[in-house]
C-alpha cells in the first residue's frame, strides 16, 4: 500500500497586469510559492509539479494562446474537446470557443486567473476501480463528474461574483494523473487590496486554505466513498459469511461423527466444566481453566481442519484492515475521527490507537481473538447441548417402561447404574442418593438360584439404580483414568507443555481439585515422552552426519571419536527413557540412573545437588572434552556441531561457561551448609551476600549459555533460595532484561541446532527449539515433588 497522499491539490493564480515573463524577470519579482496554496505536499514537491505542467508556467496571455493550440481539438472523431465545465462532460468546440473569448473579457477586465492543479496517487485510483496501469485505461467520466460536484463550493466560499466561471482538463503527461482546473470572473467583485511585494493596489487573489482543504476532501470522497465503502461492505459481508460457515462447521457436528481427537478434546472439556455454572469462552475462573484449555485446543484442530476457509478469513480481514488503514493515512481528518470512534467502540481505545499508529499485527490479533472466541462460545453451546445431550443415550436406550421411571423418580439423571457396577467402577452411594428403581432381567444364575429354592420363576426383577451425581470414588486417587493417550499424545509440544503447566498453576489454587490431579502425571507423562521423541531423531541425525564425516588428521579424529561415544550414551539415555519404568529391568534402570547423572544440565540442575563429587565429575568431563577440542584442526567440524556461526573458540568459550556454572553452584551448595552450621548472624550475613554475588555470575552465564531458558532457571534458583532476601532483590534486578534474550539463537550443549537439522535436510514435523527448555521443567517438578 502507498504512502504517497491519495489526493494533492496546488493553485495559484496569475494578473492581468503584467506579461508573466516580464514579471518574472523583475528585480522585485516575488518567489511564487508566496501566491501558491497546496494541501496534501509541500511547497518543494509544489514547484517539482509546476514546472513539469505548461499551463502553471503561464501567463494570462499565454494561457490563452494554449487554450486555442491544444484544447480545440476533436475527441473520437467528433466536434467535442476534452474541455469539461459544470455544464458538460466534454465541450464540443463551440462552447471551447465561447470559453475562450469568457477569458479574454476576463482579462479585459483585469480579472484574475486562478490555476489549480489537483494530482492523484495511481494506486488510490487503481484500488478504487479508477485506473488500470496495466491497460492505461482511465475512468475519465468519473473523474469528471467528482470535480463537478467539488468545483460548485468554491464560489460561494470565496465569494466570486455570478459570472465566475472555470472549466477543467484531465492530463496523463506526467507520472500521475492530474486534472488542470482553470477559474476566472467576467466581472470581479473581489476587493482591491495593496500588495507590498508588487507595490500595487489588485484584487485579492489568494483563496483560503480551508477552500483548498474543501476541494480535496471533496474529491478523496467523492472517489472514495461509493466504490470503497462498497468494497468494504462486500469485505465486511465475505468475513461475516467465512465466520458463519466455520461457526456452523462447530455447532452442526454430529457426535456421532466426531473422529478420535475431537471426541477427546471435547470429553475432556466436558469431565473438567464446572458443575451448575453458566460461563462465556472468555471467562478465567479457575475451575474453568482446563476446560477452557481443551475447548481452545478443539477450535485450533476445527481450523487446521480446514485451512482454506480460515486462510480465506484471514485474507479479507487484512484486506478491509488495509482499507481502513489508507483512511488514517490518506483521508480527511473528519473520516480519520469517524473510523477511530469506530475502532474504539468496537475494539477498545488501546487497539484503536495501535491500528491508528499503523500497528496492524496487533489490531489483526485482536480481531483473531474475537473470532476464536466466537468459536469457543460456539464450542461450549455446543458441549452442553448435543454432548450431554449425547450422555442421555444410555437412558434412551433402556425401555420406555424404565424412560418413564427415571422421568418420574429423578428427572435430572443422565447416566444410572446399580450400587454394584458403581462399586465395581471404584465408586459408591452418597448418603443423599436418589435411588430409582428400575426393572431388569435376571441373570441365570438368579433363575437357577429361584429353581433352587423353589420360587416362582421370573424373567425380571426390580433393582435399585443411582445417576453419576449421587456417587463418589472410594479412593479418588484410584479411581482410573478414562484418557485416551494416543489422541492426548496427537497433541503438538507447546500444547502439551501448556497443558502441564495450565494443570500445575491449577493444583496452585485449588489443591484439592480431584480430576486436576488425577491425569496431571498423565500430563507430564505424555509431553516427556513427546520431547524424548524429538530427542532421539535429533541425535540420530547427527550421529549420520557424523558418520560421513572425514577428519583431516588424527587429533580431530579423536574428537570425532569422543563426540560419537556421547552421542551414542545420549541415544541409549533417551531409548531408556522412552520406556515405563516397569518395562525396564534392574540393569537398565541402573544404566539409565548412571546415565542421566553422567549428563546432567549445569543450568537446570538444583544448587542443593552440586555437592563436591557432582561438581568434581562434571568438571572432569568438561575438562576432558576441552582437551580434545583444543587439538582440532579442521574448524568446520564446530559448524557441523553447532551451525554455521560456531568456531572452535566460541565452543570452548561455552564448555568454559558450563565449568563457572557447576563451580558456582558448588560454591553456593558449600555457603549453604555452612549458613546451617553456624550460629553467628553477621557470618551468616556475609555468606548470603556472596551467595547474592554468586546469582548475579550465574545470571549472566545463563544468558551466554541458554537465554531462553533463564526465566525457568531463574525460577529453579528462587525455590533453591525462596527464604533468601538478598538472592530475591539480585534476582528482581534483571528480570525483565530476560525479554531481549529470548529470540537469540540458542546454543544447547546436548543437542543439534535447527540451522544444523535444517542443513542436513531432516527437519522434524514439532518446533524442537524448546525440546530441554520443556523437560527440565518436569525434571524440575518432580525435584520439587519428591523433596516436598
Amino acid at each position: 500500500m502507498s504512502s504517497t497522499p491519495a489526493v494533492t491539490v496546488m493553485w495559484d493564480f496569475t494578473t492581468p497586469y503584467a506579461n508573466f515573463v516580464d514579471y518574472t524577470n523583475r528585480k522585485e519579482a516575488v518567489d511564487p510559492k508566496e501566491d501558491r496554496l497546496v494541501e496534501g505536499i509541500n511547497q518543494e514537491t509544489a514547484k517539482e509539479i509546476a514546472e513539469k505542467i505548461e499551463e502553471q508556467n503561464l501567463d494570462y496571455v499565454g494561457y490563452i494562446d494554449y487554450m486555442k493550440r491544444n484544447y480545440a481539438t476533436k475527441v473520437d472523431g467528433k466536434d467535442r474537446t476534452g474541455i469539461f465545465t459544470d455544464k458538460t462532460l466534454n465541450a464540443d468546440v463551440s462552447e471551447a470557443k465561447q470559453l475562450k473569448e469568457m477569458l479574454n473579457q476576463a482579462h479585459e477586465n483585469k480579472s484574475i486567473l486562478w490555476r489549480g492543479v489537483i494530482s492523484f496517487d495511481n494506486n488510490f485510483l487503481k484500488e478504487n476501480g479508477i485506473y488500470d496501469p496495466d491497460t492505461g485505461f482511465l475512468n475519465q467520466t468519473r473523474l469528471k463528474q467528482v470535480m463537478q460536484k467539488a468545483m460548485g463550493n468554491v464560489a460561494r466560499r470565496e465569494h466570486l461574483s455570478r459570472s465566475s466561471f472555470w472549466w477543467g482538463n484531465i492530463h496523463l503527461n506526467t507520472d500521475n494523473v492530474h486534472i488542470h482546473i482553470g477559474i476566472s470572473e467576467i466581472h470581479s467583485e473581489r476587493p482591491m487590496i495593496y500588495y507590498a511585494p508588487r507595490n500595487r493596489k489588485e484584487r485579492k487573489g489568494k483563496f483560503s486554505q480551508k477552500t483548498i482543504k474543501g476541494i480535496k476532501s471533496n474529491v478523496y470522497n467523492g472517489l472514495l466513498r461509493e466504490d470503497s465503502r462498497q468494497r468494504n461492505l462486500e469485505y465486511e459481508k465475505k468475513i461475516a459469511t467465512l465466520r458463519n460457515e466455520l461457526l456452523k462447521k462447530i455447532e452442526q457436528k454430529e457426535v456421532e461423527k466426531l473422529d478420535r481427537v475431537e471426541s477427546f478434546f471435547l470429553n475432556q472439556a466436558l469431565e473438567h466444566f464446572p458443575e451448575g455454572k453458566k460461563l462465556r469462552y472468555k471467562s478465567n475462573a479457575i475451575d474453568f481453566k482446563m476446560s477452557k484449555f481443551f475447548i481452545a485446543r478443539y477450535v485450533d484442530y476445527q481450523l487446521q481442519r480446514d485451512p482454506f476457509l480460515y486462510q480465506n478469513y484471514q485474507k479479507y480481514t487484512r484486506k478491509l484492515l488495509e482499507n481502513y488503514l489508507s483512511i488514517y493515512q490518506k483521508g480527511t481528518a473528519r473520516e480519520k475521527n469517524e473510523l477511530h470512534q469506530k475502532l474504539v467502540k468496537s475494539y477498545g481505545v488501546q487497539t484503536a490507537r495501535a491500528f491508528r499508529n499503523g500497528q496492524m499485527d496487533r489490531f489483526l490479533a485482536k480481531r483473531e481473538a474475537e473470532l476464536r472466541e466466537r468459536l469457543g462460545n460456539r464450542t461450549l453451546n455446543y458441549i452442553q447441548s448435543v454432548v450431554v445431550a449425547n450422555k442421555n443415550k444410555e437412558i434412551r436406550n433402556l425401555s420406555l417402561n424404565n424412560q418413564e421411571r427415571i422421568q418420574n423418580e429423578d428427572p435430572k439423571a443422565t447416566k444410572v447404574h446399580s450400587a454394584k457396577v458403581w462399586e465395581q467402577m471404584g465408586y459408591k452411594i452418597k448418603s443423599d442418593a436418589i435411588s430409582i428403581t428400575l426393572v431388569v432381567p435376571l441373570s441365570e444364575e438368579e433363575k437357577e438360584a429361584l429353581k433352587a429354592a423353589g420360587k416362582d420363576i421370573s424373567d425380571f426383577k426390580e433393582e435399585l439404580f443411582y445417576d453419576e451425581r449421587f456417587v463418589e470414588p472410594f479412593d479418588p486417587k484410584r479411581v482410573k483414568s478414562d484418557i485416551d493417550f494416543t489422541a492426548l499424545k496427537s497433541m503438538q509440544k507447546n500444547e502439551l507443555f501448556e497443558l502441564v503447566e495450565t494443570s500445575r498453576n491449577i493444583l496452585e489454587e485449588d489443591p484439592d481439585n480431584i480430576k486436576v490431579k488425577q491425569r496431571f502425571g498423565i500430563f507430564k507423562y505424555a509431553l516427556r515422552q513427546k520431547i524424548i521423541e524429538e530427542r532421539v531423531e535429533e541425535i540420530a541425525v547427527t550421529r549420520q552426519l557424523l558418520e560421513k564425516y572425514q577428519p583431516k588428521d588424527e587429533l580431530t579424529q579423536n574428537f570425532v571419536r569422543f563426540k560419537q561415544s556421547q552421542l551414542a550414551e545420549l541415544a541409549e539415555l533417551a531409548d531408556l527413557q522412552k520406556m515405563p519404568i516397569y518395562r525396564l529391568t534392574k540393569g537398565a534402570q541402573e544404566q539409565k540412573e548412571q546415565l542421566a547423572h553422567k549428563y546432567l544440565n549445569v543450568v537446570q540442575i538444583s544448587v542443593s545437588k552440586v555437592n563436591a563429587k557432582v561438581c568434581q565429575e562434571q568438571i572432569a568431563r568438561f575438562e576432558n572434552e576441552i582437551k580434545l577440542a583444543k587439538y582440532v584442526t579442521d574448524e568446520s567440524i564446530f559448524k557441523l556441531l553447532k551451525g554455521d556461526n560456531a568456531t572452535k573458540e566460541s565452543y570452548l568459550s561455552e564448555l568454559e561457561d558450563m565449568k563457572q556454572v557447576i563451580n558456582i553452584k558448588f560454591l553456593i551448595f558449600t555457603n549453604n551448609n555452612l549458613i546451617k552450621q553456624t550460629s553467628d548472624p553477621r557470618r551468616k550475613k556475609q555468606l548470603r551476600i556472596q551467595n547474592g554475588k554468586y546469582f548475579t555470575e550465574l545470571k549472566k552465564l545463563y544468558h551466554k549459555l541458554a537465554p531462553e531458558e533463564y526465566i525457568l532457571a531463574k525460577s529453579q534458583l528462587e525455590w533453591d533460595y525462596q527464604y533468601d532476601t538478598s538472592f530475591r532483590r539480585q534476582i528482581s534486578k534483571t528480570f525483565d532484561q530476560s525479554r531481549a534474550y529470548k529470540n537469540q539463537a540458542r546454543n544447547s550443549y546436548q543437542r543439534a541446532t535447527r540451522k544444523f537439522v535444517k542443513g542436513a535436510k531432516l527437519a522434524l514435523k514439532d518446533d524442537s527449539d524448546k525440546r530441554e527448555y520443556l523437560l527440565k521443567v518436569l525434571d524440575r517438578n518432580e525435584e520439587r515433588e519428591r523433596e516436598r
